[in-house]
């Protein structure tokens, strides 16, 4: 008798090994596996704004690291005079100090735009159709930065408005890095502060979307969605936000990259490293 539904690995028409350069940006997935290719040693970039989690912010930044000189800093913003936020980047940038604040984000962004001429994979993971927009500078933030909800107006994107932005930055992309290949993912996180009807109308929103920007050749899918939704569909597989995937479905997603994406030889080394990680951990604790 079977009790799940299991999804095999998907195979795709290349493998990613340790000569690769890979940046992950978006939703939570791109931070948890970003975390998974640097604890195995893989040359990683992993959100360099931060967590993003609508189209339109991902996009936007894609488009800054493609052209850094044309970052707007009138997207910094001095929030109730006690920290300098930013609405391109996630609340982790903040800061008291200016000086700290604006370096920080340009350190960041000049590393970021120079892997990006070098990365080999691009994993783009959309978290929701919902975003918000700042209204006294009319534009769509990455993060409101627990600014008052009624200085900002709730838009739900549609199908064709991210499929022709995203169609035109990856054609952009093609120019800068002609062999790169993106993997598109949606985030299983569900956004419950906006509804479970609504998360449901937004995820579908954004399968349907990656739908059309998925070609085969240069752009693909990883059902990062389906395994958490569909193959591991039990409350035991989720934090106690009851929202998030625990530990135990996060490590099953790694394993579904690793048997997608990986070599049999790059699952071994993975496996070594992994050991060796374990081990070095385990003399730090005991020196501690």
């Amino acid at each position: 008798m079977l009790f799940r539904t299991n999804i095999p690995a998907p195979q795709f028409p290349f493998k990613i090994g340790f000569d690769d350069r890979i940046m992950l940006l978006g939703s939570c997935f791109s931070d948890n596996i970003g975390s998974y290719f640097d604890r195995h040693r893989f040359q990683v970039c992993s959100n360099p704004f931060g967590v993003l989690f609508n189209p339109v912010s991902i996009d936007h930044s894609l488009r800054i690291l493609m052209e850094p000189e044309t970052f707007d800093k009138d997207r910094y913003f001095y929030r109730n005079r006690d920290l300098w936020v930013s609405f391109a980047h996630h609340g982790r940038f903040s800061r008291e100090n200016f000086e700290v604040f604006e370096k920080n984000i340009d350190d960041q962004l000049a590393y970021a735009a120079d892997f990006l001429t070098r990365t080999d994979y691009l994993f783009v993971t959309f978290g929701t159709a919902f975003c918000y927009k700042f209204i006294p500078r009319d534009l769509i933030v990455s993060n409101c930065h627990k600014i008052p909800n009624f200085k900002f107006d709730r838009m739900r994107l549609d199908i064709k408005k991210i499929v022709s932005l995203w169609n035109t930055t990856l054609q952009k992309l093609k120019e800068v890095r002609p062999d790169m290949k993106i993997i598109f993912t949606v985030s299983p996180v569900r956004h419950a502060g906006e509804g479970m009807h609504e998360n449901t109308l937004s995820k579908s929103v954004l399968l349907l979307a990656v739908e059309k920007l998925v070609d085969n050749e240069t752009t693909f899918y990883f059902p990062a969605y389906e395994y958490l939704i569909d193959d591991l569909r039990d409350y035991r597989f989720y934090a106690k936000d009851l929202c998030h995937p625990n530990d135990l479905a996060v490590d099953y997603l790694e394993e579904k990259v690793s048997e997608s994406f990986f070599t049999v030889e790059t699952q071994e080394k993975v496996r070594l490293i992994r050991q060796e990680n374990k081990f070095l951990n385990h003399q730090r604790f005991r020196r501690d």
